[in-house]
């Protein structure tokens, strides 16, 4: 709890790509060339509506060290979308794909 209350490291490192619990995530810039986009989050939340999902696209990546905490907590820089309904979500009805 100390190391919490302290907050992290001053330095952080950033990446472009990274692998955290078997997945592995990329920024948007990064992953423009390539033939598979894997930049995409989905998170679901609580708002005052009751449980709703959202959507982002990476677009930084950084990695925060903790004192005497041994591991790394990334920390993923976001551009979300509104998730109401025919305003910023969309839903694909052939295939129901958001």
């Amino acid at each position: 709890m100390k190391a919490l209350a302290w907050g992290p490291d001053s330095c952080a490192t950033k990446w472009n790509m990274y692998f955290f619990n078997g997945y592995k995530f990329h920024t948007k810039t990064w992953g423009e060339d390539k033939r598979t986009i894997n930049c995409s989050v989905h998170i679901k939340g609580v708002t005052d509506n009751g449980q709703d999902d959202f959507y982002g696209v990476i677009q930084h990546i950084y990695e925060l060290k903790y004192i005497e905490i041994t591991k790394k907590i990334p920390l993923f820089y976001c551009e979300w979308f509104d998730p109401r309904m025919d305003v910023g979500t969309r839903v694909n009805p052939t295939y129901n794909l958001v």
